[in-house]
């Protein structure tokens, strides 16, 4: 669960101002990526707190799905993509966790 609250406390919120900072400033990313990244944090922020586990895998593996299909128009500057892919990476092993605990 520290992973988790980690990815929701360190982790996805940097990752919405990058996206945030990249859609307004340099229009690369698209408004729906971007509704995208926000559902997908509040998913899990509403799963981790409701305590419901089953709710969070799910919520987990789903957040894991949608953010794999974000494609900017042009690639992220290299500190927004070392922040994208920590989140994809984390969201990975808390999928692959709750898989096997399955």
């Amino acid at each position: 669960m520290s992973k988790v609250w980690k990815l929701i406390d360190l982790q996805l919120p940097l990752v919405v101002t990058d996206a945030e900072t990249y859609l307004v400033r340099e229009g690369n990313l698209t408004q729906e990526d971007y509704e995208k990244l926000k559902n997908s944090t509040k998913s899990i922020k509403i799963s981790y707190y409701s305590g419901d586990l089953n709710k969070l895998k799910t919520s987990l593996k789903e957040a894991l799905n949608q953010l794999k299909t974000i494609q900017p128009k042009k690639p992220f500057p290299p500190e927004m993509k070392a922040r994208f892919d920590a989140v994809i990476k984390t969201l990975s092993e808390l999928a692959e966790t709750a898989q096997a605990t399955s």
